[in-house]
């Protein structure tokens, strides 16, 4: 796993965590401004940059990044951010620090997909995320934008996902079958780390109202987490929201941080 750290150590730490595939540079949009007013800790998981030992679990991934923000002599996190499966290892992030005694003050998840899928469909998933992987390993970003199939996934606005998909092109030969696997079985089978009251408040969910992850798990995250927040975008599909408006997106964030330390002075 490589580390990349933005802005100065004395402000305060958000972590973001990217979804599936994709390396800390799928982030760049969000992080290239933060980092004049907050340290940013990003990561690329295993099996996602040169000589990098397979994606493993969602557990284990959190423990190296829990070991990292240890290692930085951090006591406690303003934000924990994540995308798409980087939400379901924020929320496992969130249960390892709180372990540890590092306080969290808040976290902001887009499109988690909170879901636990049978084996069979978790079977049809890896083949279609190895399928989509290996046809991107010779192609440019322009001519993967061009899919038809992505459009389902899109709500028909792929050029949205430019960010995303111009990282995943990137790191796409060093993908193996194991870590396609693996990351497969970590977007799909989630069993929901139990939180306080208190810490359930300051999780913020967003979805938008066309993704099939708000869909599939809505229901599933008002179960377990009732206390949290969360924002649905009508008509917008899986991050949209934030590549199409991310000067909102970016005040969103600032405007729950600077709650935070409003509330802390209080």
């Amino acid at each position: 796993m490589k580390f990349y750290h933005y802005g100065n150590y004395d402000k305060p730490v958000i972590v973001m965590l990217t979804g599936s595939f994709c390396p800390a540079a799928a982030l760049d949009y969000l992080y290239e401004p933060l980092s004049k007013e907050y340290y940013l800790i990003l990561c690329d998981y295993n099996g996602h940059h040169k000589d990098s030992p397979a994606f493993t679990t969602r557990k284990n991934e959190a423990a190296l990044i829990a070991k990292h923000i240890k290692e930085q002599d951090i006591s406690s996190v303003d934000m924990i951010y994540g995308q798409s499966m980087g939400s379901e290892i924020g929320l496992e992030l969130i249960h390892q620090l709180i372990e540890s005694g590092i306080e969290i003050n808040h976290a902001l998840f887009d499109g988690a997909p909170c879901i636990r899928l049978s084996k069979p469909y978790k079977l049809f998933m890896y083949f279609k995320f190895k399928t989509m992987i290996n046809m991107m390993r010779d192609k440019s970003a322009d001519e993967v934008i061009k899919w038809k199939f992505l459009n389902k996934f899109t709500n028909g606005d792929t050029e949205a996902l430019r960010p995303m998909i111009e990282s995943l092109v990137g790191v796409a030969p060093y993908l193996t079958n194991e870590s396609i696997k693996n990351e497969t079985e970590c977007c799909y089978t989630f069993d929901f780390p139990k939180f306080s009251e208190e810490m359930q408040k300051r999780i913020h969910f967003l979805y938008g109202s066309e993704e099939k992850a708000y869909k599939t798990c809505h229901k599933l995250i008002e179960k377990h987490y009732p206390y949290a927040k969360m924002t649905v975008y009508e008509s917008y599909a899986h991050m949209t929201y934030s590549t199409r408006h991310t000067q909102e997106y970016l005040q969103l964030m600032k405007a729950e941080l600077d709650f935070e330390e409003k509330v802390a002075k209080l």
